[in-house]
């Protein structure tokens, strides 16, 4: 019988690690190529890291599961490794209302006024056309570059 963590561990570095790892990899090979376009280069290579960070994050979850169900089946509420320690814990009780008017009218003091809240989307419209006393416009800042996946590909 094979260990489910083994098999977790296997499962999640061949579909979801190994391939974003290996177009790292292919981003990584073509910029050091001997006029490669290194702007190109760097943009799929920035692509590439998101999607190793993508991946990385899933499989995190992925085993961080697989770990707390191994941990609960086995009956172990902790241990540690080398560097790290493992600890399972029940989440914090919450509260969900399930009869908003029944509390309401029971309880009228858990009910808060809310304070002002300034609607920035109405001033910038505003201040976009007119003048208006205490507010400027700024500049926006540096430019940022944004990275989005191309339609025609």
């Amino acid at each position: 019988m094979t260990d489910p963590i083994l098999k977790a561990v296997n499962q999640i570095h061949a579909d979801k690690m190994r391939p974003a790892l290996l177009k790292y990899n292919e981003c990584i090979t073509a910029i050091r190529v001997e006029g490669a376009n290194t702007d190109a280069c760097a943009l799929e290579e920035i692509a590439a890291l998101e999607e190793v960070e993508r991946q990385a994050k899933h499989a995190r979850e992925l085993l961080r599961a697989e770990l707390a169900l191994r941990m609960q089946e086995d009956g172990v509420t902790g241990f540690h490794s080398e560097n790290w320690q493992a600890t399972l814990r029940q989440p914090a009780q919450d509260v969900r209302v399930t009869d908003e008017k029944a509390l309401k009218s029971a309880r009228p003091e858990l009910w808060e006024p809310q304070p002002d809240k300034l609607n920035r989307t109405e001033l910038k419209k505003l201040a976009k056309k007119e003048e208006i006393p205490g507010v400027v416009l700024s500049n926006g800042g540096a430019p940022v570059l944004v990275v989005s996946a191309r339609k025609d590909v």
